[in-house]
């Protein structure tokens, strides 16, 4: 089995993907409750002229089809930056059990920034959250890719 800190690296390899393909520098893995990666994406916002094909949505899609399930109630995301409100959404739609990520997003962020959908929700179908996973070097990634950009 994979070590959790290994999870997150392997979120920021989907990021370095999305950085070669000049999307933003996002990754994400679904994990099951053996340890196994049921399935991994990056940002294809660009390549999909999609501004919803955020590495977050396309890990989900992608575990829901593989594992044939409505929900991934027994399956975790690791994602290398906070999701958005979008993303946030979805994870709570399909009732992942628990969602890590690296570094945080002050501007587009919807769980410890913004709207805090987590927080503010009632229902009892919401992930466990834990943050800060390898949060410099993911941060790392998206500050040079915009860095580039200007």
């Amino acid at each position: 089995m994979v070590h959790q800190i290994d999870y997150m690296q392997l979120a920021i390899v989907e990021a370095v993907k999305a950085r070669e393909k000049n999307e933003v520098p996002i990754g994400a893995i679904i994990v099951d409750d053996d340890g196994n990666i049921i399935a991994k994406a990056h940002n294809l916002v660009e390549t999909n002229n999609d501004a919803t094909s955020h590495a977050e949505k396309l890990v989900i899609e992608k575990a829901l089809k593989i594992t044939g399930k409505r929900y991934l109630n027994n399956y975790d995301i690791w994602v290398t930056l906070e999701p958005c409100i979008m993303c946030a959404s979805i994870i709570k739609q399909t009732r992942i059990r628990r969602l890590y990520y690296g570094a945080e997003d002050k501007k587009g962020g919807a769980i410890d920034n913004g709207v805090r959908i987590f927080s503010n929700c009632r229902s009892k179908a919401k992930p466990e959250v834990y943050s800060g996973f390898s949060a410099n070097k993911s941060t790392k990634l998206i500050n040079e890719f915009f860095k580039k950009l200007r």
